[in-house]
């Protein structure tokens, strides 16, 4: 009986010792892969996909990437007062600032997001929106396709396309970095009010005003 009881004994402590090493090397995975992410939010700037973060963290499943995604937005949204780790429409996630924060972090801020001019092409945007891409070059200049491409792949526009034009719309992931309402007639009358996405920023034309072509870079 004591053999037998002395084979059950080492057979659990294998078992055991088993699981400790797969859980052991679950965690490190998991850190792994947290870290890869967390350098993938804070250097790109912007919203990334689910499709994003799964490629940067070599993680298929993608109910493991929720529960990774899950517990990194706790942990930093548990220890950071300004920043947060927020998941928006898509899914997408974005490590900002909080909105309120935006005012001080222009202060300091190196190295925009987004150039002044494009700010200013989007300004247009959220107050002439649904905008076509023809109306937007005759009011910003040839610069406004550039400018629509580069907010189309940062996640702040959509476009459909009505015969042979693209008319473009923000996003909600927009709304939510600039802290602004996802409603558009909210978010024009908003932009508005603060003279525009860049500080001291030109007004936005009166609409269908017609004069974008002479309007400033």
């Amino acid at each position: 009986m004591s053999t037998i009881s002395s084979l059950a004994e080492a057979e659990a402590e294998s078992k055991s010792a088993g699981n400790e090493s797969e859980v052991s090397s679950q965690t490190v995975l998991s850190k792994e892969a947290q870290a890869r992410i967390e350098v993938a939010l804070y250097a790109s700037g912007r919203p990334l996909s689910l499709e994003e973060i799964s490629k940067v963290s070599k993680i298929v499943s993608k109910r493991r990437l929720h529960e990774i995604m899950r517990e990194l937005a706790s942990r930093i949204n548990s220890s950071f007062v300004a920043i947060e780790l927020k998941e928006i429409e898509g899914p997408m996630y974005s490590l900002q600032l909080k909105p309120i924060y935006n005012s001080i972090a222009k202060k300091f801020a190196t190295k925009p997001l987004l150039s002044t001019a494009t700010l200013r092409t989007l300004s247009y945007i959220v107050y002439l929106q649904p905008v076509s891409a023809h109306e937007l070059v005759q009011r910003r200049g040839s610069q406004a396709y550039l400018h629509l491409k580069e907010l189309t792949e940062v996640g702040f526009l959509k476009f459909e396309r009505r015969g042979r034009s693209r008319v473009f719309t923000t996003t909600d992931p927009f709304a939510d970095y600039f802290g602004l309402s996802r409603d558009l007639d909210l978010q024009r009358k908003q932009v508005v009010k603060q003279k525009g996405l860049v500080p001291k920023a030109v007004q936005p034309p009166d609409k269908r005003d017609g004069v974008a072509s002479q309007a400033s870079p």
